[in-house]
C-alpha cells in the first residue's frame, strides 16, 4: 500500500542517485531507501525530470539516462505537468531570489511544493532553503521522516 502523503523530488536527487561519481551519491541512496521503505507518494516536475535526464546523459551516457527515463515513467512517480499558471507562480518566486544563479526550473518546483502544501524535499539545492523548505537527510535527519510528520 503507498501512503498518502507525497514527497517531492529533484533533479539533483535522481542525479545523485544514478551518478556514483556524485558526491551527494552515497547520501542519495540513503534518503531513496528511507522513503522506499516509507511507501510515500513520490511527485516531481516536468522539469525537473528533464533536467535529470540531460544531465545524466551528461555525466554518464545517453544509454542510463534513456533507461532511467524509461523507469520513471513506468513507476508511481507523479510527474507534474507545468502549465501557465504554474509557471506564473514559479516567476513570482523568481522575482524574489537574491542569487543570480537560482533556475527558474527550482522556483517551479518551489510553487508546486507551495500548491501541494509541503514542506519538504528531497533536494540537495541550498535554494530550498533559503526559501523555507526543508531538504530531507540534510535540513532535517532522514529519521525524522516519518509517515506523520510530513
Amino acid at each position: 500500500m503507498v501512503n498518502s502523503i507525497k514527497l517531492f523530488i529533484d533533479a539533483d536527487a535522481f542525479v545523485a542517485i544514478q551518478n556514483k561519481k556524485d558526491t551527494n551519491h552515497a547520501k542519495a541512496l540513503e534518503i531513496s531507501n528511507h522513503v522506499f521503505r516509507l511507501k510515500l507518494r513520490l511527485i516531481t516536475s516536468d522539469p525537473a525530470f528533464g533536467e535529470a535526464i540531460t544531465v545524466i546523459s551528461q555525466k554518464a551516457n545517453l544509454e542510463k539516462a534513456v533507461n532511467f527515463a524509461e523507469n520513471i515513467l513506468v513507476s508511481s512517480i507523479e510527474i507534474v505537468e507545468v502549465d501557465t499558471v504554474l509557471r506564473r507562480e514559479g516567476l513570482e518566486i523568481f522575482k524574489k531570489q537574491t542569487s543570480k544563479n537560482t533556475r527558474f526550473t527550482d522556483c517551479i518546483n518551489m510553487a508546486i511544493l507551495q500548491r501541494e502544501r509541503l514542506r519538504e524535499i528531497f533536494s540537495f539545492d541550498s535554494d530550498c532553503k533559503k526559501n523555507g523548505f526543508l531538504r530531507i537527510g540534510i535540513d532535517m535527519p532522514i529519521g525524522v521522516l516519518k509517515e506523520n510528520e510530513i
